[in-house]
């Protein structure tokens, strides 16, 4: 399963295409994340004042569930219109993953920090033709950094440079 995650109006349905069937590949042919989740939802349910019905902890799942259950939180986060035009690459290490896994806090700032962002106007985007951009996400806050670039940049190699940076797998960008 990669780590990148590639989000725009265009890309996000066949992209929760191509999660889905990554994931299946990984795991074993009977089991489907939707079954897993609700597998464990019942069981940590299953003792009265032991959690919330219906709630499964990022401790419980493995890191393929993790991962899937990221990338569909990051896949429903709203952009702002004029983004429309925007192919956007966001590059989660395999450390970063674990972080976000173990500490919840760390989660929800990746999770915030994106919807923060995408919720901003890029009147840019529409002007040059588009935009790209990569995000990548380390084990830290600190670690965390994007780069921006419009469709002409280097003589209209935008495109290109998109599609070379975007191949990172999840663990490679540590």
């Amino acid at each position: 399963m990669s780590n990148t995650i590639n989000v725009n109006y265009m890309t996000r349905a066949y992209n929760q295409y191509q999660q889905k069937n990554a994931a299946k590949d990984q795991e074993k042919e009977d089991t489907r994340f939707a079954d897993s989740v609700r597998e464990k939802s019942e069981a940590s349910g299953s003792i009265v004042g032991n959690s919330k019905i219906g709630s499964v902890s990022a401790k419980d799942m493995t890191m393929v569930e993790y991962k899937q259950y990221i990338y569909n939180k990051i896949s429903q986060i709203p952009m702002h219109p004029t983004r429309a035009g925007e192919s956007i690459s966001v590059t989660i290490s395999e450390a970063g993953f674990e972080a976000m896994k173990n500490d919840p806090e760390y989660e929800a700032w990746v999770l915030n920090d994106l919807q923060v962002g995408w919720s901003q106007p890029d009147k840019w985007s529409g002007i040059c033709g588009g935009a790209f951009s990569t995000i990548y996400y380390g084990a830290s806050k600190e670690e965390c950094h994007a780069e921006m670039w419009s469709a002409g940049y280097n003589n209209g190699n935008g495109g290109k440079i998109f599609n070379d940076k975007s191949k990172i797998v999840f663990g490679s960008a540590e």
